[in-house]
């Protein structure tokens, strides 16, 4: 299981509504989707604030995208509530589909920089990102490397990663969303670790981030 100073860096910023099971937005969800104008309005005003911080979380504080990813990641969140169940909480729902909103907007990016690269992904600049010594410093920093990475990753371990290094979710967290068993998602963050350790071996900062995480 990955830890260390990314997950110190997220877990005091997780939403009180994580851990509470009733889900007061699970009626409103239903009439949204049942194409209430008013309903939507209030559900979008409601999980705003959270899809926006999953976004920032994904793409980083400063990624000139983040107004426009929230805003797509909003419909997609108002499309996907067919697929909401209530295994988890709407909180949780939405989270996991702005993370894979943000996470399509990195891969495309990735794409691009592909393109113009050679098809090369350069990790010695997401390393250059790491400073020096401060313990924050480096929190942000070790965030700021493993979104760098996620769109490099297979799209189902990209998204576990993202869920419980830049987000804090537990495993068991990560498996009720995902509606896969626990082992299923230890799997999918062991394979995601074991691609990070190979990297590691010439990018300096990442093998200290590996390190770190035990």
């Amino acid at each position: 299981m990955l830890s260390g100073p990314v997950i110190r860096l997220i877990r005091t910023q997780r939403p009180s509504a994580f851990s509470e099971r009733h889900d007061e937005l699970e009626e409103l969800a239903g009439r949204a989707h049942a194409g209430d104008a008013v309903a939507i309005r209030t559900f979008i005003t409601a999980i705003g604030p959270q899809i926006l911080r999953v976004v920032r979380r994904v793409l980083g504080p400063g990624h000139p995208d983040v107004e426009d990813a929230a805003q797509e990641a909003a419909f997609a969140v108002l499309e996907a509530l067919g697929r909401y169940r209530g295994e988890a909480t709407v909180v949780h729902f939405a989270s996991r589909v702005a993370v894979q909103t943000a996470m399509n907007v990195r891969r495309r990016e990735a794409a691009a920089k592909r393109r113009a690269t050679g098809d090369r992904v350069d990790l010695d600049a997401i390393a250059d990102a790491c400073p020096g010594p401060d313990a924050e410093a480096d929190d942000r920093a070790s965030a700021k490397l493993v979104r760098g990475l996620l769109a490099t990753l297979p799209v189902a371990q990209a998204e576990a990663l993202a869920m419980h290094c830049v987000l804090g979710f537990t495993v068991a967290e990560i498996a009720e969303i995902s509606e896969l068993p626990i082992e299923t998602v230890r799997s999918r963050l062991r394979l995601a670790k074991n691609s990070l350790r190979d990297r590691a071996r010439t990018t300096p900062a990442l093998a200290r981030l590996i390190e770190a995480a035990g």
